[in-house]
């Protein structure tokens, strides 16, 4: 983009004139980086087969009955879990993504809800049940790469066979009885395509959210790849990037930090919570969203995700699974 100004028409404005101009100039030449190399796609690595146009897919975590995080007691009056927060809030998420032009499908592994106000927020949210609860915290793997191996990996699976454009797995976090100090504020991702949507769900919620109302301390939040099998949310992120599938999983809010559970339990803050993450994901999407994507190159050969990589596997028998270390 070229910005040319002739030096007659100049002396016709006034000084706040003048100075109105120059902020716009300003504002122009700050944009101009972000139009001319956010969207220019690198040549990755591996087998890049082009870009996705599918849907954007936000995964509720958890099930009803196994909700995950939970608060240690009550804050104003509400016991939070992560998994009832998220079937009440996800609307406002995927509303955000809607209205700026995406399909999104809101996916949760278990069974419907069957009590209020539950149900009618699934039914809101056009929540479609995977009707896979875990059982006993049992792993299992990927249809779709069976040396990728977790719990809840119907939830990737669906992401997979959709083709997604992303999946953000919808989560919080908790460590032990409550604190007021700074918590490790997390955004998970895949190894070879979760870079850029990591970064912008992370960015997106330290300028909105993240000590603007939900206080941590001045900490920020950080990105990590998670790509080790057995590792938390790794068989997930393993299984959408050997499909191209960019992923990451919210982790930023700590459901035992009593400033981020008092900020979650208002009704508005919730929304704005939720509303950023859509946010993050729009960013993402506007900017990154037609990137080529990383393909795993070798389905039969080992890395440090697949299945019996960890000494945890080693000991395990799981049905299905493919193992490609011996």
């Amino acid at each position: 983009m070229k910005i040319s100004l002739d030096r007659r028409a100049l002396k016709n404005y006034s000084a706040p004139r003048m100075k109105k101009l120059l902020m716009i100039i300003a504002v122009l030449l700050t944009l101009l980086p972000i139009s001319c190399t956010q969207m220019r796609v690198p040549a990755g690595q591996g087998s890049n087969k082009g870009s996705s146009n599918g849907v954007v897919v936000l995964d509720i975590g958890h099930f009803i009955g196994g909700d995950g995080a939970s608060t240690p007691s009550a804050v104003n009056g509400k016991r939070l879990t992560e998994c009832t927060w998220w079937y009440e809030y996800v609307y406002y998420t995927k509303k955000v993504i809607e209205d700026a032009g995406y399909t999104c499908i809101v996916t949760n592994r278990g069974n419907a809800p069957t009590t209020e106000p539950l149900a009618s927020f699934a039914r809101r949210a056009g929540v479609v049940q995977l009707n896979h609860p875990d059982k006993n915290a049992a792993r299992y793997p990927s249809k779709h790469h069976p040396d990728r191996v977790a719990g809840g990996m119907v939830s990737a699976d669906y992401a997979i066979s959709r083709k997604a454009a992303c999946v953000v797995f919808l989560h919080h976090n908790s460590s032990g009885g409550w604190t007021n100090g700074p918590s490790p504020a997390l955004i998970i991702c895949n190894k070879y395509n979760g870079g850029r949507l990591g970064n912008a769900l992370a960015r997106t919620l330290e300028r909105t959210v993240l000590n603007h109302g939900m206080d941590n301390g001045g900490r920020g939040c950080s990105v990590l790849v998670r790509s080790k099998d057995a590792d938390r949310s790794a068989g997930w992120m393993n299984a959408c990037d050997d499909s191209g599938i960019p992923a990451a999983v919210i982790e930023c809010a700590f459901l035992n930090n009593r400033k981020h559970a008092e900020y979650l339990a208002d009704t508005a803050n919730a929304r704005r919570y939720a509303e950023a993450v859509g946010q993050g994901v729009v960013n993402y999407m506007r900017y990154f969203g037609n990137e080529a994507r990383h393909y795993r190159a070798d389905e039969n050969q080992a890395d440090e995700g697949s299945f019996g990589y960890a000494a945890e596997s080693r000991r395990l028998n799981v049905p299905g699974a493919k193992r490609l270390l011996h």
